[in-house]
């Protein structure tokens, strides 16, 4: 039986993605929390309305600027669950996901899972890839800001492990890891920082692939990092892949 998992979503100024994200939370296969922390200029009418409805979601709102780093640690710190899992508030994640999450990281004895495959779509280029963090060699996908471009990895790219570690936006790991790192408060980098420190104390972090379709990685023009897609597939099957997503709409 999966444990109680504390979702976590550092968020600002998005009260139009919200409700996305509010459908990906309540359709969930597990038993959930869902804590949000807000430090817009004025608190979200969405948030407020869905957790005077819902015991499980509980709304916190800053009146002064929070650090991505910084809201994720007082997250875990009023998380009632044994288990995090961080869901971003601009990615869409599929019903069957934290029960996959959770069932592989168990199943491996793990302290940490995430994703080192998943896939991804941008909205304004209307882009559809699949993310292998495993392929350090061949042609990539390079999409930054509104442009994509074609990138050719070879070996002396250095790009390796860390690599496949980092992308936070599909952390699922046991709150007792706060005990032994962190987050910096930081807004930039927060989640290298942060998994570097699990992996240098020794605990086991595992990282998969996505064949089931769980998770769709959103990119925007105001991405923060660059993604490099190995695939590219058509997006009319997008739909197909992830029902549940309405951004292909328009």
């Amino acid at each position: 039986m999966s444990p109680l998992v504390s979702i976590i979503t550092p968020t600002a100024n998005r009260e139009a993605l919200l409700p996305a994200a509010a459908r990906c939370v309540l359709s969930q296969q597990v038993d959930w929390e869902w804590l949000v922390l807000d430090d817009s200029a004025e608190p979200s009418a969405c948030m407020r309305a869905l957790a005077s409805q819902d015991a499980r979601i509980r709304y916190f709102h800053s009146p002064t600027r929070m650090s991505i780093g910084a809201k994720r640690n007082y997250l875990i710190g009023e998380a009632r669950g044994p288990v995090i899992a961080h869901f971003d508030d601009d990615d869409h994640y599929a019903p069957h996901y934290l029960a996959h999450m959770i069932g592989t990281m168990q199943d491996n004895g793990a302290d940490l899972i995430k994703l080192s495959g998943f896939f991804m779509y941008a909205p304004h280029t209307q882009f559809f890839g699949y993310m292998d963090l495993n392929a350090k060699v061949g042609l990539h996908y390079e999409l930054s800001g509104r442009s994509v471009s074609h990138i050719e990895f070879h070996e002396k790219m250095q790009i390796g492990a860390d690599f496949i570690l980092f992308y936070g936006f599909s952390y699922v790991y046991d709150k007792a890891l706060a005990a032994v790192s962190a987050f910096d408060d930081i807004d930039l980098y927060e989640d290298e920082r942060f998994i570097r420190r699990v992996v240098d104390t020794g605990r086991k972090v595992i990282a998969v692939d996505d064949p089931r379709a769980s998770c769709l990685h959103l990119v925007h023009p105001s991405s923060t990092s660059r993604c490099f897609s190995r695939y590219t597939m058509p997006s009319f099957i997008l739909p197909t892949l992830f029902p549940g997503y309405e951004g292909h709409r328009g």
